[in-house]
């Protein structure tokens, strides 16, 4: 009974981990989303980010070159003196002397950013006793766990959290792939939109000197000053196009008179 609880515990620790890299990714790509991954399992959470915390300061910290974590056996490694003189100053670091961790790799993705801004201080100590509380209550759970029927039952609504936890990382994880793309599509296609409106106006203001230049009833100095006047307001340039043979003519004698 023991083994079947552990094995459910690692499966939901499991698709936890993939909820809060889905979390994770909206918060990246649509921050105003406001979608959680966590909005009822926060003691778990904490728990796991406690045990994250202890690991990552036997891997990175001052004792970095004693310890190693092998990806392949999802463990810690380490002499055994080294061992027993760091849990005696350490000992929540006891336990992983002979257990797993096979969410490590995950976890320093999805919590590294928050011990690198120093928040670690600031809900430990929060944390520590959440995580209290829930091993206690879990210790609890497992002592009344007397009859097969309850084991049962408890189990199967295991079962349909895991299995709603996976459904939504799934669906959720195609809907934001598509509107990455689509926001990805939109910029470049709002960009090649400037981008050619941006040539266009270039292209019409040059032509503005040598169309004026072709109206034999403007002197030289006249189509000099009315092209310096056009060719300096983009909208000015606008509305000359958007007229045509005297109406042109017309309108760059109205330029010279104001």
């Amino acid at each position: 009974m023991v083994g079947n609880y552990r094995n459910r515990r690692i499966t939901e620790d499991a698709k936890l981990v993939e909820a809060l890299h889905l979390e994770n990714a909206l918060k990246e790509k649509i921050p105003s989303s406001g979608i959680l991954g966590k909005p009822h399992i926060e003691s778990r959470i904490k728990t796991m980010k406690k045990d994250w915390q202890v690991v990552y300061d036997m891997v990175n910290g001052t004792n970095k070159s004693d310890f190693g974590y092998y990806s392949s056996t999802h463990s810690l490694t380490a002499e055994p003196a080294v061992w027993d003189s760091y849990i005696q100053v350490h000992k929540e670091a006891g336990k992983w002397r002979n257990k797993i961790f096979p969410h490590y790799k995950d976890l320093c993705i999805i919590f590294g950013k928050d011990r690198a801004q120093g928040n670690k201080a600031k809900d430990f100590a929060q944390m520590e006793e959440d995580a209290n509380n829930e091993e206690q209550s879990e210790q609890i759970e497992y002592e009344n766990e007397e009859s097969p029927n309850t084991t049962s039952k408890k189990r199967k609504r295991v079962d349909v959290v895991i299995k709603g936890i996976t459904i939504a990382a799934n669906v959720l994880g195609e809907k934001l792939e598509k509107t990455a793309n689509s926001m990805d599509q939109a910029i470049l296609g709002e960009k090649e939109v400037q981008k050619k409106k941006k040539k266009k106006k270039k292209k019409k203001t040059s032509m503005v000197i040598p169309k004026i230049s072709k109206m034999q009833s403007l002197s030289v100095m006249d189509w000099f000053k009315a092209s310096r006047k056009i060719i300096c307001d983009p909208k000015t340039v606008l509305s000359f196009w958007n007229l045509e043979g005297e109406d042109q003519e017309d309108f760059v004698r109205f330029m010279l008179e104001e």
